[in-house]
This record gives C-alpha cells, sequence and structure tokens, in this order.
C-alpha cells in the first residue's frame, strides 16, 4: 500500500539559558500558535526547535478516482500538534490552526533531552493524552496522520530530521442512485470503529458506533447521495457494520438497509456504490489506495428492507 507522506524537517539551533524553564519568547509571529510547557522541565541545556513541513505533497482519494495533489499542509489538515513525552508524561506540545499565517512551522524553546515524539495533522482538533490516547475534541473522527518515535537528544543539536506522517483513519464512503424528491437527510451509523488512535501501534482502541448525519434539504430532486465516515481501525483487517438510513422532513425513515461484514483497512477507502432506494440492487465494492486498487462486487437484497 502506498504511503501518504509528509516530510517534516526540524532546524535545531542552541541558544544560550540560564534558568528559563518554559518555552520560550522567540516564537514566530502567528494568530493563533500555542506553544504550551505541560510540566516543569529540569534545569539543563536549552535548544530553540523549529518544527517545519515541508514537501508536503498527498493524492486525495475521492469516490475511488485519484484527485489532486496539493504542495502544502493547508487544505489537507486544519489542525496541527507536535507532543514530546518522557515516558507517559507530556514535557511539550506545540499547536497550530489553518487560520495561523504560518501554517504549518512552529517554533519553542525544550530541553535537550530524548522524548518520544507524537505529531498528528487533522481536519478537525485532537487532544493528545499520550501516544496511545488520542481523540478528536469533537464528536466526528476526520480525516487524520500521525508519526510516532524517538527523537533522540542529538536529534536536537545536530541539524535535521525528516519524519514521514501515514494517515491513520479509514474511510467508508457511500454513493446512490439519484435520491428521491422526499428524501431530506441520510445517516451513515459504523459499529466496530474507534473514536480514539494509538499511534505507537498506528491502530484504533477499542470499538464502539459513530453516526453521521448528511442534510439534503438543499440538494437538487434526484440529486444523488455522497457521503462518507471515517473511523479508526482496531485492527489492520478490520470487519464492520454501516447502517445507511434515508429521512424525510419529519425525520421519519424512508428507506433502511445494514451491511454487514464490511471490510476496512487503515489509510484505504472503503467504496460502496449503488442502487440503495430500488427493491434490489448490484452493489459494487472498492477497498483502494491511490496505488493499488483491489475490487470486489457482491450483490444485495434489500427487498425487505
Amino acid at each position: 500500500m502506498k504511503i501518504f507522506i509528509f516530510s517534516m524537517a526540524m532546524c535545531c539551533a542552541l541558544v544560550l539559558a540560564s534558568c528559563e524553564n518554559q518555552i520560550g519568547s522567540n516564537e514566530p509571529d502567528s494568530n493563533g500558535l500555542t506553544a504550551e510547557l505541560v510540566k516543569d522541565a529540569d534545569k539543563g541545556e536549552l535548544v530553540e526547535v523549529t518544527f517545519r513541513m515541508v514537501d508536503f505533497d498527498i493524492k486525495l482519494e475521492q469516490m475511488g478516482v485519484s484527485a489532486n495533489t496539493r504542495a502544502s499542509l493547508d487544505g489537507n489538515a486544519s489542525y496541527l500538534k507536535v507532543a514530546l513525552f518522557k515516558g507517559e508524561t507530556k514535557s511539550y506540545e506545540f499547536s497550530q490552526t489553518f487560520e495561523d499565517d504560518n501554517f504549518g512551522t512552529v517554533s519553542g524553546k525544550v530541553v535537550a533531552d530524548t522524548y518520544s515524539l507524537v505529531v498528528i495533522a487533522s481536519k478537525v482538533e485532537m487532544e493528545i493524552e499520550d501516544p496511545t490516547n488520542i481523540y478528536p475534541t469533537g464528536d466526528k473522527v476526520n480525516d487524520t496522520f500521525y508519526y510516532y518515535g524517538t527523537l533522540q537528544k542529538s536529534d536536537l543539536t545536530s541539524g535535521t530530521v525528516n519524519v514521514s506522517l501515514n494517515r491513520a483513519v479509514a474511510r467508508f464512503e457511500f454513493q446512490t442512485e439519484p435520491k428521491p424528491t422526499e428524501v431530506k437527510s441520510f445517516s451513515l451509523e459504523l459499529t466496530g470503529g474507534s473514536m480514539t488512535f494509538n499511534a505507537v501501534t498506528g491502530l484504533g482502541v477499542g470499538s464502539g458506533t459513530q453516526v453521521s448525519v448528511f442534510d439534503q434539504s438543499n440538494k437538487a430532486d434526484n440529486a444523488i447521495i455522497h457521503c462518507g465516515i471515517y473511523t479508526f481501525l482496531p485492527s489492520s483487517n478490520a470487519t464492520v457494520s454501516v447502517k445507511a438510513t434515508a429521512y424525510d422532513a419529519s425525520n421519519q425513515v424512508i428507506k433502511t438497509h445494514t451491511f454487514s461484514s464490511v471490510q476496512m483497512k487503515p489509510a484505504y477507502n472503503t467504496y460502496y456504490n449503488g442502487t440503495f432506494f430500488q427493491s434490489d440492487g448490484t452493489w459494487t465494492v472498492t477497498i483502494a489506495d491511490v496505488a493499488w486498487p483491489e475490487s470486489i462486487t457482491s450483490t444485495y437484497d434489500l427487498s425487505s428492507n
């Protein structure tokens, strides 16, 4: 499977300091940048470190088709967090949002030491409690990328460290034939995925049920329904179930069907395309990344739903 890659360069320069034990004063100008010292570090040699995202290039997978590539973090992620840990204790956390003028470049002072490094870039704001407990601050998982590794003390003083971020999520993507006029909303309820991510394993923690509701009231009559739901998977080859439901303006169910034994993989799209509102239909099921598509075709009998 092709890995979606960021390259992140850290440029480190030693600075003189005496008893300063907080993230320093030479941060870049930014509207919303935060660089927070979570735990008082032991007195020691400080380095000013700059985390800079460079050569960001990712192919987006939309509707099973390779789409555009972008040359910057902006547009593919809206929130960026960099966290340094000593054991299970968070020593430093740096964060940015897409509103920052210099989104993708973060600077601060840290004690020169060896740390566990966690980087999370996401479409939604994420909380990093520790490397094994990372989750969205809201009620939805969205496209998320991560890195976990050891940042050696020598890395902080020697120059440049290149880091690759991998996609953390899997996505169930759904498309129907043109919807009936009376359909005003549509929901996907996924059971078997997780809202919590473990960067050490690259997998979700536990499993549960997630629901996303998509407003269709402003869609043209007979427009297709195309929507999706992201999740963290608890295993590298997971089987989940997805309940799809169409509602009218009074929130009454027009049509519902549960797709069982849905195969999903981290960093892959599982794409269902078929005739949901007819009495039965053939659904083309594609599990694919950009480089190596794998297709499975199944027939589902929807006549009793």
